[in-house]
């Protein structure tokens, strides 16, 4: 993996932390309190933290399909390598 794709799943990681903060802060900093009527910073929270987890989930989701697909494209390429030493020798 190159420095920029660890770069990329690092930023991605921190951002889907960063939504899980912002998710639960209403309630851990006690803002908002447990059976009252929401404020608008809770939603506010809510909604931001609820967006930056699935847009974190998505690419991460992508980035490891991507990864697969490339490593199954170098074994497969390594493989027909393989063949063709082995016909050749």
């Amino acid at each position: 993996m190159n420095s920029q794709a660890r770069i990329g799943l690092v930023t991605t990681m921190l951002m889907f932390v960063a939504g899980i903060w912002l998710f639960l802060a209403p309630f851990i900093m006690e803002y908002q309190r447990v059976g009252e009527d929401w404020i608008d910073a809770t939603r506010n929270d809510m909604w931001t933290g609820s967006v930056l987890m699935a847009i974190s989930a998505l690419a991460f989701f992508l980035f490891t399909a991507f990864a697969l697909r490339d490593a199954a494209a170098r074994a497969d390429e390594r493989r027909r390598e393989e063949e063709d030493s082995q016909k050749s020798g």
